[in-house]
């Protein structure tokens, strides 16, 4: 029989091969298939699968056995570290679940994800820079910046590694940073007040003291923008409600949401992060602010991942998810040579529907 011939490009096909080589190694195969039986799954034409899979030995991804083809698990494999904080676990909720949240969506992928934790000791901050020096992984993904300063400038100085944020806090290292539109979040926070009929709300999010963390300062904006052009009631200078961000932040939180409870002039209550809303949602019900009720709510939700069924107040999803899935589709594809630089990206956010904004109370 003749060679099989194909007009289908080659980075079909080729993707065609990468996608089966992944597919083979998730439930733990390593023998791969003949030219031949390629032709017909891929749809690529024989020369053109032989140069792809002669190109893949060379690199040592597929290696000839006396049988033929087989995959090697090894150079298949790519390394992700993910750098985060804590000692014996993650110490801010929203890392935590996007760490668990990138586990889940590397499974059957090449990507092999290792998770680091900075302590916070000098001893224990210099033995973790060394663990750092010395990690192999191509990628690296930091949720923040703390201690890493010089690690970071080494990894930028080194063309073999790839740092991503998870932040924008951090757009200033011109890195790549994946993370949450949070100038939307703020954006819908406010369309959803003012589509339910609310027109005097009062917004409490953390302050951190001696600097504005961009996330919030970015909702914080998109809100009052928002209010602004939806002719809502509402002054950044009169009816934002910062809370110490450090020690004394539960008597900080208590203090504030009784001052927003105390002011009859407000309606409802934009909430920036949810960190504390059981604590929150108790100082206002003790105030006489049912939620759901005349009195409504809304709030970025992280500690349910979006899902109100618990607390019933209406939120804006943090993403966590989607920032997941986006981190491992741009890093196979940096990996494969299908981008040559991965790029930032901002993931827009949805509204999550709870009771506190559905059935709000007219009388």
């Amino acid at each position: 029989m003749g060679q099989t011939r194909s007009n289908q490009p080659r980075n079909i096909t080729e993707a065609k091969i990468r996608d089966l080589i992944r597919e083979r190694l998730s439930v733990g195969q390593t023998a791969f298939p003949s030219e031949r039986e390629l032709s017909v799954r891929t749809g690529g034409s024989r020369s053109v699968i032989r140069e792809i899979l002669e190109e893949m030995e060379r690199h040592n991804r597929l290696l000839r056995t006396a049988n033929g083809r087989s995959i090697n698990p090894e150079t298949n494999r790519i390394p992700v570290l993910f750098v985060s904080r804590g000692r014996n676990m993650i110490d801010n909720p929203a890392w935590a679940r996007l760490w668990l949240a990138f586990v889940n969506r590397t499974k059957g992928t090449p990507l092999a994800p290792e998770l680091q934790l900075m302590r916070y000791w000098p001893e224990e901050i210099e033995q973790d820079l060394g663990d750092l020096s010395r990690n192999e992984a191509r990628y690296i993904i930091l949720t923040n910046h703390r201690d890493l300063e010089p690690q970071i400038r080494k990894w930028k100085q080194d063309g073999n590694k790839t740092v991503i944020f998870t932040d924008e806090a951090y757009l200033n290292y011109d890195l790549p940073v994946i993370t949450l539109d949070n100038t939307a979040v703020g954006e819908l926070a406010a369309e959803e007040l003012h589509r339910h009929g609310f027109r005097a709300p009062a917004l409490l999010t953390p302050d951190f003291s001696d600097h504005w963390y961009t996330p919030y300062l970015n909702r914080i904006n998109g809100f009052a923008e928002t209010c602004a052009k939806l002719g809502m009631q509402y002054q950044n200078d009169r009816d934002c409600y910062r809370v110490f961000y450090g020690k004394g932040r539960l008597q900080s939180y208590i203090r504030q949401t009784t001052r927003i409870a105390e002011q009859k002039r407000y309606d409802s209550l934009f909430l920036t992060t949810d960190d504390q809303l059981p604590l929150v949602l108790e100082v206002l019900h003790d105030q006489m602010l049912y939620i759901p009720g005349k009195f409504g709510m809304i709030t970025l939700n992280s500690q349910n991942n979006a899902v109100t069924g618990n607390t019933r107040v209406t939120s804006v999803s943090n993403a966590t998810n989607e920032i997941a899935s986006h981190l491992a589709d741009l890093i196979l594809a940096h990996a494969d040579g299908r981008i040559r630089k991965i790029p930032s990206q901002f993931i827009h956010p949805t509204i999550h529907q709870g009771e506190t904004l559905c059935i709000r109370n007219c009388d």
